[in-house]
């Protein structure tokens, strides 16, 4: 008589509901801040439980912590709306996001680790590279990753998380209009300027040029708010 094969049984690897939503409300938030939902745009639960495969629970889930960054609202009869930026609410976010990010290289002048900085000069010339080629996207994305790994490199976890949240609504102000049209080679010196001090960690030069760079940010932002998707 053949004994028969023992199956060996692979132990449960469910995936949590909490893993769910949060790809979700990630996959969402992603979508809406770099301009693939414009503002206004209805998001039908019908349509996104298909195109996530996914059922409607963790979908309402991840409307409502959208609409608490102020990404959704929640209306009666619409259900959720993709947000328009205001011009109000615009400034208001830069406002907080330049004081966040001064904060922030003060705190890495003093905290960030050599390997930080390395990966920060690294970046630098990353964007040295793209001035050259005069690629206007690239640079407003690599612009924005020279900022966040300033403020990362702060070693202040309350101030990381917070600038994460306002600095998704500045992105989502530059996917929706794209790039200004402005020399690339000011770009890259006005990085410079304040770059050079901050390697070496010379607060006072760093921060006075950083404040001059962030100042173009708010007159490069005030131009975006005239396009015809703001609300007064």
């Amino acid at each position: 008589m053949t004994a028969k094969k023992k199956i060996t049984m692979l132990p449960k690897s469910i995936i949590p509901r909490q893993s769910l939503q949060a790809e979700v409300v990630s996959r969402l938030r992603d979508e809406i801040i770099e301009g693939v939902w414009e503002p206004g745009a209805r998001l039908q639960e019908r349509r996104m439980c298909e195109r996530y495969g996914i059922s409607r629970s963790p979908l309402r889930e991840a409307y409502h912590v959208l609409a608490i960054e102020g990404l959704l609202e929640l209306l009666p009869s619409r259900g959720a709306v993709v947000t328009a930026p205001t011009k109000e609410d615009s400034m208001q976010h830069y406002t907080l996001s330049k004081a966040l990010e001064i904060l922030g290289l003060e705190l890495a002048c003093d905290n960030a680790t050599e390997d930080e900085l390395d990966n920060i000069e690294f970046l630098h010339r990353k964007m040295q590279r793209l001035c050259e080629k005069k690629d206007l996207p690239g640079l407003l994305k690599i612009n924005n990753e020279i900022h966040r790994a300033i403020v990362c490199a702060s070693g202040n976890i309350p101030l990381i998380h917070t600038h994460l949240i306002i600095a998704r609504h500045i992105i989502r102000i530059q996917n929706l209009n794209g790039a200004i049209e402005h020399s690339t080679e000011d770009a890259f010196a006005q990085h410079e300027a304040f770059m050079a001090p901050f390697l070496k960690r010379d607060k006072a030069k760093a921060v006075s040029a950083f404040k001059k760079h962030l100042s173009t940010v708010g007159n490069n932002l005030q131009q975006r708010l005239d396009t015809a998707f703001y609300v007064d």
